[in-house]
């Protein structure tokens, strides 16, 4: 017989007491919304400190807790990693490069000091995603995130913004091409450096 005080779901009892909405169990999880708004509902019955025990973590959630895109993303990368046994590689099929990308990008913040400690600790579970070659330096950064710009462009058909953008991705990569706009219109862009700009992206120098 069943015993409803007794969880289906424990996990799920974990991160709604971590201060994660339905929404994001539920996009974390894969099971629809309703079903968990139903399960914790339940759960509400029969423990009492589930909800204030919530409400205080939630209400305690800094500015660099992961969105719901971030946890779908960070959860896709996991799921490759066990399935493959290795990181997803620029290389690889759409879904593989796309899942490479965010994680080059997620590594690219770490560099830069900018991936808020939560999802450092997060990112610190997928063995490997921190490695960088020896040999990279600032010239190799840069190809780097030329590369990264140049997909984002094949992908969307738009340049980047870094005002009203729709992406933590979209934003970065928008600071860094306002950065190069910036540099040619001072002259501190090294010639090599426009010279690329304008061989991947004809023009890009005419959109801010």
């Amino acid at each position: 017989m069943l015993r409803w005080d007794i969880s289906l779901h424990p996990s799920w009892d974990r991160m709604y007491k971590s201060g994660m909405t339905v929404r994001e169990i539920s996009d974390l999880t894969g099971r629809p919304l309703s079903t968990v708004q139903r399960h914790l509902q339940v759960r509400q019955i029969y423990d009492d400190e589930i909800r204030p025990i919530h409400d205080a973590a939630n209400a305690a959630r800094g500015p660099g807790w992961p969105t719901t895109h971030w946890q779908r993303r960070y959860k896709d990368t996991q799921i490759f990693l066990a399935a493959h046994a290795r990181l997803p590689a620029a290389s690889g099929d759409e879904e593989e490069s796309s899942l490479a990308r965010w994680v080059a990008h997620q590594r690219a913040l770490h560099i830069r000091g900018e991936l808020p400690d939560i999802q450092i600790t997060l990112m610190d579970k997928l063995p490997g995603w921190t490695y960088r070659e020896p040999s990279v330096n600032r010239d190799e950064h840069w190809r780097e995130r030329l590369a990264q710009l140049h997909a984002f462009v094949e992908e969307t058909g738009a340049m980047p913004r870094y005002k009203r953008y729709d992406s933590e991705e979209e934003h970065s990569l928008g600071v860094w091409l306002h950065t190069q706009h910036q540099g040619r219109a001072e002259g501190h862009l090294k010639q090599w450096r426009l010279e690329a700009l304008n061989e991947a992206l004809p023009g890009w120098h005419s959109s801010m």
